[in-house]
């Protein structure tokens, strides 16, 4: 199984990359350390409860991948979406 990790989906740096770490290890989900290498699979999640009562979790899978993109030098690996993109998995 695919360590699950929660990100923010307002930090995407492509249609299909979004940040994920600054350094080696992240906390997954269950908050277990996880080393992020270079084409790990993973999932990514984002889970929002807003004022009106809608509850939303966006959701990808894809794999780690070094920040290459020449912005936001600070963050060392990023999470590339697969073919699917993300979607809102919540009631589902």
């Amino acid at each position: 199984m695919a360590p699950r990790f929660s990100v923010d989906f307002n930090e995407l740096l492509e249609r299909d990359l979004i940040m994920l770490s600054q350094t080696d290890l992240r906390k997954d989900i269950n908050g277990l350390p996880v080393l992020l290498v270079e084409g790990l699979p993973i999932e990514v999640q984002e889970e929002n409860l807003y004022d009106d009562g809608t509850h939303e979790v966006l959701f990808a899978r894809g794999v780690v991948e070094a920040n290459s993109t020449g912005t936001w030098p600070h963050v060392k690996w990023c999470c590339r979406f697969d073919t699917d993109g993300f979607s809102d998995i919540a009631g589902k």
